[in-house]
C-alpha cells in the first residue's frame, strides 16, 4: 500500500513538473524570443540573451522586463521592421542608457508583468498604462525644465504649453500654484486614476488619455452632468462647465493631452532633473505693453477672449450673454474702480432668472496673485482697449 501510494505521489510529482514546464515553454515571452532567434543567422544568436531580461534602476524604484520581448531596443544591427522586434527609434539611448533610466519612466506600463496586455498597463488596476505613439512626450516634462531646448524632440508637448497659454488656461486653472482655482487644479492631472473618470459620452478606448483629448475637442458634451432630456421650450441650456469650445484641431488637442499628461505628482531625484536656465526677463517700452503681458500671462483670455475681444458665453448672467467684451471698459471704470474690481473679483455672477442655476463660472479675486504693480498696467492696458466703434451691451433684467 505504502509502496502505491509512493508511486502515485511520485507520477503526480512528475506530472506537475511536466505542467510546469510546458507552461513555460508556451509563455507569451518564450514565443517572441523563438520567433526573433529564428531570423537571426548562428552567429548572430550567439550574443543575444535569452530568458527573463529585467533591467533594475534602484534609484527609481523601478524593475523593467521589457526587453524580455523587446529584444532588440539597443541592438539596431539585429533589429527586424516588426514589433516587438524593432530598435528605439532616434538616438534617445544614447542620452538615456536603459540601465540608467529602465523603460517605464518614460513609456509606462506594468515593468514587472511579462505577457503583452499587463506589461503594456492594460489591465483593471493598473494606473500607468503605456504612452502610445507621440503621448509618450509627456515624460519629457518630468526631467526637463526647459523645453524650448528639446523642442524639436517634444513638439506636441511644446504646442501643448503654447495653447495652454494662448487660451488663457491660468484663468481658471492652476498649475503648481500658478492660476486661479475657479475649477481643477491641473498640477497632477497626469496621475488620476482612469477608473475615477465618467465615460459615458466617450466614443473612444477608456484611457485617460482618451478621456482628456475627447474633453478639449468637446469639453461641455464629456463633462459629468451633461443634460440627456430635451430642454423645456424657452429655456437657455446651463452647461455642467464653463469651459467652451475653442474649436480646437485634432492636432491642438492631441498637444494639450500631452502636456496634460506630463503634469504629475511624481518626484525624481534630482541628478535626473535638466532644469531651465534663469528666463531673462522680458523688457516693454511702455505701462500698456507691460499690462498686455500681464494680460496673456494670468490667463485673462479664458474668460474675455485673446486680446480682451470677446468673452465667452455665461450662462444666466445680469450682466449679458457673455462675459464682457473689455473693450467698453473705460466707459464704465475709471483706473481705481477698476483695480478694485479685478483685487476683490465678483463672486457670485448676479443671476438674470433666480428660479434657474447660477453659471459655473465667476470672476475670481487676483489680490492675492497679482501684484501692485502690475495691477497697474494690467489696468493701463484694459483702458486703452476702448473703441468707441463698438455697439455697448445691453445689461439684462437685476436678479429679484
Amino acid at each position: 500500500m505504502k509502496r502505491l501510494a509512493f508511486v502515485g505521489l511520485s507520477a503526480c510529482l512528475v506530472l506537475l513538473f511536466a505542467i510546469s514546464f510546458a507552461i513555460d515553454l508556451t509563455r507569451e515571452w518564450t514565443g517572441y524570443q523563438r520567433r526573433f532567434l529564428r531570423s537571426l543567422s548562428q552567429d548572430e544568436r550567439r550574443g543575444v540573451p535569452t530568458g527573463i531580461q529585467q533591467i533594475q534602476v534602484k534609484s527609481l524604484t523601478r524593475v523593467d522586463r521589457c526587453t524580455t520581448c523587446h529584444v532588440a531596443i539597443d541592438k539596431p544591427h539585429l533589429a527586424l521592421a516588426e514589433e516587438p522586434f524593432t530598435t528605439h527609434p532616434g538616438d534617445y539611448l544614447t542620452w538615456h542608457p536603459p540601465e540608467q533610466f529602465g523603460c517605464t519612466v518614460c513609456h509606462g506600463g506594468q515593468g514587472l508583468a511579462t505577457e503583452v496586455k499587463a506589461a503594456h498597463g492594460e489591465v483593471k488596476h493598473w494606473e500607468q498604462p503605456l504612452l502610445r505613439g507621440p503621448l509618450v512626450q509627456a515624460s519629457c516634462g518630468k526631467c526637463h525644465g526647459d523645453l524650448k531646448a528639446i523642442e524639436a524632440h517634444v513638439p506636441l508637448l511644446a504646442e501643448g504649453v503654447q495653447l495652454y497659454n494662448r487660451y488663457g488656461c491660468a484663468g481658471c486653472h492652476a498649475v503648481h500654484g500658478f492660476g486661479q482655482t475657479v475649477s481643477i487644479d491641473l498640477s497632477d492631472i497626469g496621475d488620476k486614476p482612469w477608473q475615477l473618470l465618467d465615460f459615458t459620452f466617450i466614443g473612444g478606448r477608456h484611457t485617460l488619455p482618451q478621456w482628456i483629448e475627447e474633453h478639449f475637442a468637446a469639453p461641455r458634451r464629456v463633462t459629468p452632468g451633461f443634460r440627456t432630456t430635451e430642454l423645456p421650450p424657452g429655456e437657455e441650456e446651463i452647461y455642467p462647465t464653463f469651459m467652451p469650445n475653442f474649436g480646437l484641431t485634432g492636432e491642438q488637442a492631441r498637444a494639450l493631452t500631452v502636456y496634460m499628461l506630463s503634469l504629475t505628482g511624481e518626484s525624481l531625484p534630482a541628478k535626473y532633473v535638466v532644469p531651465a536656465k534663469p528666463a531673462v526677463p522680458p523688457v516693454y517700452a511702455t505701462s500698456i505693453e507691460r499690462g498686455r503681458a500681464v494680460f496673456n500671462t494670468y490667463g485673462c483670455a479664458g474668460c474675455h477672449g485673446e486680446g480682451g475681444l470677446g468673452g465667452r458665453k455665461n450662462w444666466n448672467a445680469q450682466l449679458g450673454e457673455e462675459e464682457p467684451s473689455l473693450v467698453y471698459v473705460k466707459m464704465y471704470y475709471d483706473r481705481d474702480s477698476l483695480k478694485q474690481l479685478i483685487r476683490e473679483g465678483r463672486q457670485p455672477v448676479p443671476r438674470r432668472d433666480p428660479s434657474r442655476p447660477r453659471s459655473p463660472s465667476y470672476m475670481p479675486s487676483w489680490k492675492e496673485r497679482i501684484s501692485e504693480p502690475e495691477l497697474y498696467d494690467l489696468a493701463e492696458y484694459l483702458l486703452s482697449l476702448y473703441d468707441e466703434h463698438v455697439p455697448q451691451p445691453v445689461p439684462a433684467s437685476s436678479e429679484g
